[in-house]
């Protein structure tokens, strides 16, 4: 299982006690039975809806020649958990967020 599975499921309670610019990816996975679903809100969306901001991770495992890491940022309202990632290549900067979903 990825990091940032392991990490959604700590922030579920598995495992223990900024706008939108682009249109979002297609529907990921990272895993079983960890679905992430892209959603066309961003993290202000999700905040001014009263998710809280729980954790950043930065990743810089993809591309140890890159100065600039990948950014995931995790929110939280009672059970439901989004993921919004930033990556910036070269000049270009993207930014998705993605709600975690029950596989079909």
């Amino acid at each position: 299982m990825g990091r940032i599975a392991i990490l959604a499921a700590i922030l579920l309670g598995w495992a223990g006690p900024v706008l939108a610019q682009t249109a979002p990816a297609p529907q990921t996975s990272e895993g079983h039975p960890i679905k992430w679903q892209a959603v066309e809100k961003s993290m202000v969306d999700f905040l001014n809806e009263g998710f809280e901001l729980k954790t950043v991770v930065y990743d810089t495992n993809e591309n140890a020649s890159k100065t600039e890491p990948d950014v995931h940022y995790f929110l939280q309202k009672k059970a439901q958990l989004v993921r919004c990632d930033f990556r910036k290549r070269d000049t270009v900067s993207i930014y998705y967020c993605y709600l975690l979903v029950k596989p079909k």
